[in-house]
C-alpha cells in the first residue's frame, strides 16, 4: 500500500454524485468515446486503443499535450469543470479544434464499466500519474449520502511512481477490472468508433488505431453497399466519394433558413443521407446525429416515424454544429445517450432532416421504376418476354417491374421468383383484359395480393407444373451427357448450380454458398486447433439451407468404393 500523501485531488459534489454515481454510460463504445474526445481536445493526432480480454482490460494512448499536476487538479480532476466557459479553452491551441468536452462530467463514465482506472501523463519533463478505484468512489458515496448538507468530498486518488510511467508524450487511461460478461470485440470497437465520429482521418490530423489497426471511414461498413445518396454541402462531397457503387449522388443545401426576409438566419449542416442496394437484417438503417464531430443521437428515423417501404433501406449521418453552441444550453443529457427533445435546436433539425427523408423516399422510388426494367431483364427468359410486348402492355409491364423493385424483399431469390409469378400473372390477365389489377401491388401484402389473383386463373397451377416439369427436364437431360469419366470440376459445377438433383428440397439457398475449399484456407483467421491433416482436408461444396441448416456435401468419383466406416471417418474429420 502506497503511504505517500497523494498529490492529486478529485473534488466530487453532492449533486454530481446522485446524478452520476457509476451508471453514467451504458455501453463500452460510449466510454471509450469519451476518451477519444478527450484526445481529440489535447490536440492529439495518434489514439491507439488496445483490448485485452485475457486481462479484462482496456488502454487507450494518445500523443497529445499532456497534464501537468495543476492540470490533472484543476481540470481533469474537477467534475463538472466548465471547458467551454474558460475564456480561450473553447478550441485547442495547436489545431484550433473546436473542442468536445462540455460539462467535465465524461471521466467518471469509465466507472461504468471498470472497477479499476489507471492514468499517466507527460507534459514537456514532466510525468504523473494516479490510480482512481470504484470501490473508494463508493465509499465516498456512502458517506456523502450521510450529509444532508451540500459539501463538497475530496477524493485522493493512490499516485503512480514517475519511474513506472513509460509513456513519452501524452495520456494513458488504462480501464482494468472490466465488468462481469462485459465483452468488446476489435471489430465491433472498430465499426462503433468510425460511426461515432466523423473527424478521424489524415485530413483532420487525427488518427485512432484499434489493435494497432487505424480505423477508417470504410470500418463504417455501408458506404460501399449505398445505391443513392444525398450530401449536404460542397463541404460533404467527401461522403459521395466514398460511395463508390452508388448509382444517383445529389447535392442539397448544407443549410437550414430560419427567420424573416427582414431578419434572416441560417445553421449549417453537413452530412448525408442514402439508401441501401438490397434490404438486410446485417445493417441497422439509422439516420445519425452529430455536432462538432462526436455522436449525440444515434438514431433519428425513429422520432420521424417514416413509414413508406423505402424507409427499411434508409441510412445516413447528418452533423449540425449548432446543436452544440457554446453560448446555448447543453442539449444532450447527462448520460449522453439522449436529447432534450424540447429544445427548438432540435425541432429545427428534426423538421430539416424529415424534409430530406421525404424528398429522397421520392428520388428513390422513381429511380427503383426506371431501374426496374434493366434489372428485370437479367433475370433469364425476362428480356425476351419484354421485347415480345407491344403499345399499352409494354408500359403495363414497366409499372409492374417498378411495383416488384419497391417491394421490401430481404432474399433476391425470392424477387426473382416474384418476377415470375408477376408474368405469369400477366400473361393471364391480359388475356382477360384485367391487368389493370396489377396496379394494386403495394406492399408487404402484395404476396396475397398476386395469389388471389393466380386463384382467378384457371389454368395458372398447370401452367406453373408444366413451366418446372420442361425445365428440369431440359436440365436432367444435360447432365445425362456428364459421363463416368468426366473430371470432377465440371460435376461439381453442375450439381452447385442445381443442387435440387441431389435433394428435391434443396431448391434455393439462402445465404453463400461456397464450392471446393480447404479447412485452412477456411480457419485461417481462427485458432481452431487442427491437425495438419485436417488443415490439408477439403470440402467440396456447402450452403445454407433455407431449414437454417448448414449443409456440406462430399463429393466422390464414380469408380471410389466407400463403406460406413470411411463415411463415418469422414463425418468425425468436419465435426472436429
Amino acid at each position: 500500500m502506497n503511504t505517500i500523501e497523494s498529490p492529486y485531488k478529485m473534488t466530487i459534489g453532492l449533486n454530481v454524485l446522485k446524478h452520476l454515481s457509476k451508471n453514467l454510460y451504458s455501453n463500452v463504445t460510449a466510454v471509450i468515446s469519451e476518451i477519444v474526445a478527450n484526445a481529440w481536445d489535447a490536440d492529439a493526432e495518434n489514439v491507439r486503443i488496445d483490448i485485452d480480454q485475457s486481462e479484462s482490460s482496456i488502454s487507450i494512448q494518445d500523443d497529445g499535450e499532456g497534464m501537468s499536476q495543476s492540470d490533472i487538479n484543476e481540470r481533469y480532476l474537477y467534475i463538472g469543470y466548465p471547458r467551454r466557459k474558460d475564456p480561450g479553452r473553447n478550441v485547442t491551441e495547436k489545431f484550433r479544434r473546436h473542442v468536445m468536452g462540455r460539462k467535465g462530467i465524461g471521466k467518471l463514465s469509465v466507472f461504468s464499466i471498470a472497477d479499476r482506472v489507471e492514468v499517466h501523463s507527460v507534459k514537456g519533463d514532466e510525468k504523473n500519474g494516479f490510480v482512481m478505484e470504484a470501490d473508494r468512489i463508493e465509499e465516498i458515496t456512502r458517506n456523502t449520502s450521510r450529509n444532508p448538507g451540500e459539501i463538497p468530498v475530496d477524493y485522493k486518488p493512490t499516485p503512480v511512481d514517475p519511474a513506472n510511467i513509460e509513456i513519452r508524450k501524452g495520456t494513458l487511461v488504462k480501464l482494468d477490472r472490466l465488468k462481469r460478461n462485459l465483452r468488446v470485440t476489435e471489430t465491433f470497437s472498430r465499426k462503433s468508433i468510425a460511426r461515432r465520429f466523423s473527424i478521424i482521418g489524415e485530413q483532420y490530423h487525427f488518427k485512432v488505431f484499434i489493435d494497432n489497426r487505424e480505423v477508417t471511414v470504410s470500418d463504417r461498413d455501408f458506404f460501399n453497399k449505398l445505391e443513392l445518396i444525398l450530401y449536404f454541402g460542397e463541404a460533404s462531397r467527401h461522403y459521395a466519394d466514398s460511395a463508390t457503387n452508388a448509382v444517383e449522388k445529389e447535392l442539397r443545401e448544407g443549410s437550414i433558413s430560419i427567420g424573416s426576409a427582414d431578419n434572416p438566419e441560417s445553421y449549417p449542416v453537413k452530412g448525408w443521407i442514402g439508401t441501401f442496394k438490397n434490404h438486410s437484417s446485417e445493417y441497422k438503417n439509422t439516420v445519425s446525429l452529430l455536432a462538432h464531430g462526436k455522436l449525440v443521437k444515434e438514431d433519428v428515423l425513429q422520432d420521424i416515424k417514416e413509414g413508406r417501404v423505402f424507409s427499411d433501406y434508409l441510412i445516413g449521418e447528418v452533423e449540425a454544429d449548432f446543436l452544440d453552441a457554446d453560448d446555448k444550453d447543453d442539449i444532450v443529457t447527462s448520460d449522453r445517450q439522449r436529447i432534450l427533445e424540447t429544445d427548438d435546436r432540435w425541432r429545427l433539425i428534426k423538421e430539416f432532416i424529415r424534409g430530406e427523408v421525404k424528398y429522397i423516399g421520392n428520388v428513390w422510388t422513381n429511380m427503383r421504376n426506371e431501374n426496374s426494367v434493366k434489372r428485370a431483364k437479367e433475370i433469364p427468359g425476362v428480356e425476351e418476354w419484354f421485347e415480345s410486348l407491344r403499345g399499352d402492355n409494354k408500359n403495363s409491364a414497366k409499372k409492374l417491374f417498378g411495383k416488384i423493385e419497391t417491394l421490401k424483399i430481404r432474399d433476391e431469390q425470392h424477387r426473382k421468383e416474384l418476377y415470375k409469378f408477376g408474368i405469369l400473372a400477366f400473361e393471364k390477365l391480359a388475356l382477360k383484359d384485367r391487368l389493370s389489377e396489377l396496379g394494386e401491388i403495394e406492399g408487404e401484402q402484395s404476396f396475397r395480393l398476386l395469389e388471389s389473383i393466380f386463384n382467378g386463373v384457371d389454368d395458372l397451377e398447370e401452367t406453373l407444373y408444366y413451366d418446372i416439369t420442361k425445365g428440369r427436364l431440359e436440365i436432367i437431360e444435360k447432365f445425362a451427357v456428364q459421363t463416368p469419366e468426366s473430371k470432377e470440376i465440371p460435376v461439381q459445377t453442375y450439381l452447385f448450380d442445381h443442387l435440387w438433383l441431389l435433394d428435391p428440397s434443396w431448391e434455393r439457398t439462402t445465404s453463400n454458398p461456397r464450392m471446393e475449399q480447404t479447412v485452412r484456407n477456411e480457419f485461417k483467421s481462427v485458432d481452431a486447433r487442427l491437425t495438419d491433416e485436417e488443415k490439408r482436408g477439403r470440402i467440396d461444396i456447402r450452403y445454407k439451407a433455407l431449414t437454417g441448416k448448414h449443409v456440406i456435401i462430399e463429393l466422390k468419383k464414380y469408380k471410389t468404393k466407400v463403406n460406413v466406416y470411411d463415411l463415418a471417418k469422414q463425418i468425425d474429420k468436419y465435426r472436429s
